[in-house]
């Protein structure tokens, strides 16, 4: 089979200067290479054009070589502006210059200047959108392309949220053809992605096939997803967040969805707020900091109304994603007008008490708030004259407002109750709901609503944790471990969770944002158990048939996107950014709203090799607990110069510098904690954890339970132990 290198007389593979790249700094540089572009359909919404960049000829690669400067002299000359060219789908010869002009175009966007092998080939493929509009969000290429199975060397997204955007693309390209308008076409185009260069070796039909494998995953991320929005004109609005998260890492989805729609981003928080300073890094993440008194008191509401009215400015939209001041906000946004769900339903959301009693059995739920009121009610008469409460064990104990499964406890005798009691109500100063344990896997269920309208949902499973155990304690926790996506449960029994939890956010009153549940799916007709050594997974069950039907128990309702943790592998996984779904609610931008809650399209195949459900791939995210207390140590790697110089590095970088076979599965590693800080393996009743690992499978839902159990076990800590916190050192 010919090879490209061969077949066009170039330079063999290897045959070039001692550098393996150069950076393009004028238009010489790329004017000895062939090149040929190929128009391709990318859906009903976009278009693209694969531009494919040779090596230089050998004459080119001598002359290259010769001379240190020759670069500044245009070594076109001797293809006399076709020859070696080879032609464009259209049979146009190109045009050297333009070549040179497309690469100077992209320099000047304002990213890294692109850099072309001397003796592989060069890849990039402009995206278009077929009809014009007002741009919903300015990194649409770098959402959608994240993880990409194919490798990306850069990503230039040209789109500015809101601004309007123009179809004049398809004018030049019928002009004369991509080719001799190559420049003019990057310069319209919503962006330009540079993929990883390929070898020269290739053959014509492997070359052909990586074009036509780009062409069907940019279709697969982008065919379905507007960039694009028709008139009227997307308006430039303020939105408000109550509490402003308590760190940039933490709150660094939230500022970065922010800006990429163009939103105004005002905090409304403490004073000493970190965001409060007004310096020039805060003023990039918002764009003003109003002060209020937070205290959860009965003039909250008001204090934060006189708060947007101070300001002078006029606000579009409030939202928290801090469960405390959820009833708040919503009172804050029914005052002033403002999108927001019902009140009703954010009391009765945020009180685990009451949304449990929205399945409850009578006489099976209890709310105490002390251990003496506790006392009462197992001794209450059953004449009526207090509420009748049998306890059923085994049950669950927990704070009635709450999260992270912060002092929940699993009772499974009477003498429990009174110690389980205890640790719910000294969190919060809350009461604790008692209720039954409901035996069955555990589910996370997101929901993206508009106007009562599925948007998109989605189904993950919670492996088996401490609390789970048929041996389980009191003091045992119910702090997770992991977090597997798409979910394993059949398609029947994820239609029940479906249908049983969206028709309970809608007769709350729930309609527009994105919702997320936990739940468990009792008498199912799968579970959890051993399926090779050291990997449990949900599998059919060996003792059917069940006698009772399978049924969806909710556990709890928040009416905002899942944690920061648990966000990062819904991102990834699907594409859909939740926290630009809850800004964009709470100002009723619903065309954007409904734009950016579209999943990828990968289907599942007949031999699975795709987990379909608008999943791009399988993804555990991993947490990592910590395995004492004592002061966290980071460890040291010798400076990639190879001189004496040594630099710290983070537990997770140290995992893939050690472990690259792992690393190329690892999405993303986040460490909380930095070097010489102090940490403990419990924090308020819950599990404390070091940090988290996203890790991916394209090969199976087993594989990436295995990659993520071998990064548990492969990552490694030092913790000093006999070494004295901060606290224990000013109570000295």
């Amino acid at each position: 089979m010919a090879q490209i290198a061969e077949l066009l007389g170039l330079a063999p593979f290897g045959f070039a200067p001692v550098t393996s790249s150069s950076p393009i700094n004028n238009q010489s540089a790329a004017s000895n290479r062939p090149f040929f572009c190929d128009t391709v359909d990318l859906g009903d919404l976009y278009a693209g054009i694969h531009v494919v960049i040779l090596p230089p000829s050998p004459q080119a690669s001598l002359s290259h070589a010769s001379t240190p400067d020759s670069s500044s002299k245009n070594s076109s000359n001797s293809h006399n502006g076709t020859n070696g060219h080879a032609p464009d789908v259209n049979g146009r010869p190109s045009t050297p210059t333009q070549l040179d002009k497309f690469l100077l175009n992209l320099i000047s966007a304002g990213v890294d200047a692109p850099r072309l092998s001397d003796f592989d080939i060069s890849l990039f493929t402009l995206v278009f959108p077929k009809s014009e509009g007002y741009a919903v969000r300015s990194n649409i290429l770098e959402h959608r392309l994240q993880d990409c199975p194919i490798p990306i060397a850069r990503i230039d997204d040209r789109l500015i949220a809101r601004k309007f955007h123009g179809i004049f693309w398809a004018r030049e390209l019928t002009a004369a053809g991509p080719s001799a308008n190559l420049s003019l076409l990057a310069e319209h185009a919503a962006g330009v992605v540079q993929w990883r260069d390929v070898s020269s070796t290739l053959s014509i039909q492997e070359l052909q096939q990586r074009l036509i494998s780009i062409t069907q995953e940019l279709h697969h991320r982008l065919h379905n997803v507007p960039c694009l929005l028709p008139d009227p004109p997307i308006e430039e609005k303020t939105v408000a967040l109550v509490r402003g998260r308590p760190n940039l890492m933490t709150g660094g989805p939230v500022y970065a969805a922010a800006k990429a729609l163009g939103l105004k981003l005002v905090i409304i928080d403490e004073a000493r707020h970190w965001l409060e300073a007004d310096t020039i890094e805060n003023r990039k993440l918002r764009k003003a900091f109003l002060r209020t008194d937070m205290t959860e008191d009965e003039g909250l509401v008001d204090r934060i109304v006189q708060s947007i009215k101070r300001y002078g400015m006029p606000v579009d939209g409030i939202f928290t994603l801090s469960d405390n001041f959820f009833v708040a906000v919503a009172k804050v946004a029914e005052e002033l007008g403002l999108p927001s769900g019902p009140v009703s339903a954010f009391e009765t959301a945020v009180d685990k008490y009451k949304s449990r009693m929205l399945q409850d059995s009578p006489g099976h739920t209890a709310r105490v708030t002390s251990v003496e009121e506790l006392d009462t009610l197992l001794s209450a008469p059953t004449d009526g004259s207090q509420p009748f409460f049998t306890p059923a064990f085994p049950m669950i104990v927990k704070p009635t407002k709450g999260w992270s499964s912060e002092c929940v406890s699993k009772v499974t005798k009477l003498s429990d109750l009174t110690t389980a009691v205890k640790k719910a109500t000294t969190r919060h100063g809350s009461a604790a709901v008692i209720e039954p344990f409901y035996d069955g896997p555990e589910i996370d269920v997101n929901f993206v609503l508009l106007d009562g309208e599925i948007l998109f949902y989605e189904i993950a499973d919670e492996p088996p944790c401490e609390g789970d155990s048929t041996d389980a304690t009191v003091n045992d926790t119910f702090s997770p471990v992991a977090l597997t996506l798409p979910s394993a449960l059949p398609a029947d029994e994820q239609e029940i969770v479906k249908n049983t939890l969206y028709k309970i956010l809608l007769d709350l009153g729930f309609h527009t944002g994105i919702y997320h549940l936990e739940a468990r799916m009792v008498n199912s007709k799968y579970e959890y158990r051993s399926i090779s050594p050291g990997i449990i997974d949900l599998v059919p069950r060996n003792d059917l048939p069940l006698t009772k039907k399978p049924e969806c128990k909710l556990i709890e309702i928040n009416a905002r996107p899942p944690g920061y943790r648990v966000s990062v592998p819904s991102r990834h996984t699907y594409g859909i950014d939740y926290f630009a779904v809850r800004m964009l609610a709470a100002l009723g931008d619903k065309d954007r709203l409904r734009a950016i809650s579209v999943p990828f399209s990968h289907h599942s195949e007949a031999d699975n090799r795709t987990p379909g459900a608008g999943a791009q791939y399988w993804s555990r995210l991993v947490y990592i607990p910590v395995p004492k207390d004592g002061v966290l140590e980071w460890r040291f790697k010798q400076h990639e110069s190879g001189s004496k110089v040594y630099e710290i590095i983070s537990p997770s970088e140290d995992l893939k510098l050690r472990r690259p076979d792992l690393a190329e599965h690892i999405v993303l590693a986040v460490d909380y904690y930095g070097h010489g800080e102090w940490v403990s393996t419990f924090t308020d009743g819950a599990r404390t954890y070091l940090g988290h690992v996203l890790v991916k499978s394209n090969v199976s839902r087993q594989e990436a339970i295995e990659v993520g159990n071998a990064v548990l076990e492969a990552y490694e800590v030092d913790i000093d132990s006999e070494a004295e916190s901060d606290f224990d050192l000013l109570s000295d």
